[in-house]
């Protein structure tokens, strides 16, 4: 088949993968950039049951609790949760190194819904944080494992 052996057939397929994970993950970081995390960004969360209200109600539709009205300046849109490049991370990149940055990307939202804003911007950073070292391993594998099959390929003895 063209003079592709197996073996560059596979080198191909894997760097066929690594360059559309790239591109899915890029798009996704435009995407989310172009358009707002939260539908509603005055929305008010009940502290007793965690029911999302409407930004000017004052008791909570669901349980009848009397609403907190949210600070100025923090709404719940500026704090991200990493969740796509967590998810993105894990299958291409280091699958033990993305999990933490899932469980952390996971709970941004939860505890935003409980209105624990710093609890949220913790996980956030963490998330981001276990997203960017499962990406430099993952690449870091890929780099190197292409440097065996060249050397190996270059050495006239196929290791692969």
């Amino acid at each position: 088949m063209f003079g592709i052996g197996i073996p560059e057939l596979t080198i191909l397929f894997i760097l066929f993968v690594m360059i559309a994970a790239v591109v899915i993950g890029v798009v996704l970081l435009i995407r989310r950039s172009t358009q707002g995390a939260n539908k509603n960004p005055r929305a008010v969360f009940c502290m007793q049951c965690g029911t999302q209200n409407a930004g000017n109600a004052t008791h909570c539709a669901r349980c009848g609790t009397a609403l907190q009205s949210p600070q100025l300046g923090s709404s719940d849109s500026s704090v991200p949760n990493y969740l796509a490049q967590a998810i993105l991370t894990t299958i291409f990149c280091c699958v033990p190194l993305g999990i933490p940055a899932i469980v952390f990307a996971a709970q941004v939202n939860s505890k935003l819904a409980a209105g624990d804003r710093a609890g949220a911007v913790e996980a956030s950073k963490k998330a981001k944080l276990w997203c960017w070292i499962s990406f430099v391993a993952g690449v870091g594998f890929v780099i190197i494992y292409f440097a065996i099959i060249i050397i190996g390929m270059l050495g006239g003895k196929q290791y692969y």
